[in-house]
């Protein structure tokens, strides 16, 4: 059964709880706290990851995010426990045409709510053969590893209708044997230098972007460096250092930026940022050969790339 309506501000979803020890008709406030709270974690941090680069960032919630997931109870229907969602839509939520977004324009979000976003977060994991993970990072796949906890055996399950782009998503305990190796094989977040040509963000008057010999990277800026500093940077090729964030895939979802300068030629290897996963893939053949038996594999790729080739490191690890 699918449902979706969409209301002027609003869209309608309807969440059903099938095999869960459940009055028909009735659900406890303990599952009710723990279905919304996974209908939020994950619809915040999409949608953080579509608007900032990663999925949590340090301090409070932005108001646009608030809103965007203040979603409301409006109705519980008897059979299985069927509960009516009404949740904001995008466009008057987070006043779409206002905020910078990567890789997908205002236009194509502007019948999105936040539980359509979650929905698509959760296929994107279930489902990583569709080479789609924009709305995903590693965190993000551990706060969604956390609700495992609410399917007590394999029958239960929880399914969710109304989405703009799939009709249904089913979840159930199962799923949760994808996030978590999906979780694994992302690469943690590690220093990282990129040179290419600084830009600012598509619909984004305060956001910056990478344009390197292979695509675009998006660029956040931290407490050490400010906007203003670095304008005369603009329109010119220059090399980023900074903390990477990667998505499950490998690729660079964002860089923290912690410094930046004119690039000079012999930055030109960083033109091309690096995959985390060849990396890592590298780094393991060569402990093989080498017989390394030092430092975990994250410790290494934690510093890299930097100046040393993964030879040096390695061998630094041995002394």
């Amino acid at each position: 059964m699918s449902y979706a309506f969409e209301t002027l501000n609003t869209r309608k979803h309807y969440i059903t709880l099938k095999d869960f020890s459940l009055e028909s008709g009735k659900i406890s406030f303990n599952y009710l706290q723990k279905v919304a709270g996974m209908l939020q974690a994950v619809a915040g941090g999409s949608l953080r990851i579509v608007i900032e680069g990663i999925s949590s960032k340090k301090g409070p919630k932005p108001e646009w995010l608030e809103k965007a997931i203040d979603f409301q109870l409006s109705g519980i229907r008897k059979g299985s426990t069927d509960l009516e969602i009404e949740a904001p839509l995008l466009r008057d939520a987070m006043e779409l045409q206002q905020i910078p977004l990567f890789r997908r324009s205002p236009e194509s979000l502007q019948h999105y709510s936040g539980i359509d976003i979650a929905m698509e977060g959760f296929s994107q994991a279930f489902d990583p053969e569709e080479n789609n993970d924009d709305l995903l990072d590693k965190h993000l796949l551990g706060e969604m590893r956390k609700y495992r906890s609410l399917f007590k055996d394999t029958k239960s399950s929880i399914v969710i209708s109304g989405a703009v782009k799939k009709g249904i998503l089913r979840i159930g305990r199962q799923s949760f044997e994808q996030i978590k190796q999906l979780e694994a094989k992302t690469p943690p977040s590690a220093k990282a230098r990129i040179t290419g040509v600084l830009d600012l963000m598509q619909y984004s008057k305060d956001l910056l972007q990478i344009n390197t010999g292979k695509g675009v990277v998006r660029a956040l800026l931290t407490s050490d460096i400010s906007f203003g500093k670095i304008s005369e940077f603009f329109g010119k090729k220059v090399m980023v250092e900074g903390l990477a964030n990667y998505k499950p895939s490998g690729s660079i979802s964002a860089v923290e930026v912690s410094g930046i300068r004119l690039a000079t030629e012999a930055d030109r290897w960083y033109e091309t940022p690096h995959s985390a996963i060849r990396e890592q893939l590298d780094i393991t053949e060569l402990r093989a050969k080498q017989k390394y038996e030092g430092l975990s594999l994250e410790k290494i790729i934690g510093q890299w790339p930097g100046d040393e080739s993964i030879e040096e490191l390695l061998e630094m690890r041995k002394k």
